[in-house]
């Protein structure tokens, strides 16, 4: 298992009508806050990955910073995956996006039972 690298940041979801990846611009990977946050038996997970970048990572980590889960994104442009809760005991999570070997954005997420 992998450890999450200390001093990584973490946000907290956007308020405003249009989602986070909307208002970027094409050329940047985005990650938006998962909904429904928390949640209790599944969750998504929106992102962007622009055309030019070749290989996209969400890696969940627990709060020890473990990483727990790693999701492929073969696809370029607007996604989103599903998170299980099943899969999970609960508590509060990270999540990261990587894209191309680089760090794009961290959040939070919390898994009620």
């Amino acid at each position: 298992m992998k450890k999450l690298k200390s001093g990584s940041s973490t946000s907290k979801g956007s308020t405003n009508s249009k989602s986070d990846a909307e208002e970027t611009n094409s050329n940047s990977a985005t990650l938006e806050q998962n909904t429904p946050n928390p949640f209790t038996q599944k969750t998504e997970i929106r992102f962007f990955i622009p055309e030019a970048f070749s290989h996209a990572m969400i890696y969940i980590y627990n709060m020890r910073g473990m990483q727990i889960k790693s999701i492929s994104i073969p696809e370029k442009g607007y996604g989103t995956i599903t998170i299980n809760g099943s899969d999970l005991q609960a508590g509060m999570y990270l999540y990261t996006l990587i894209v191309d070997g680089k760090e794009v954005d961290t959040k939070r997420m919390i898994l009620t039972q």
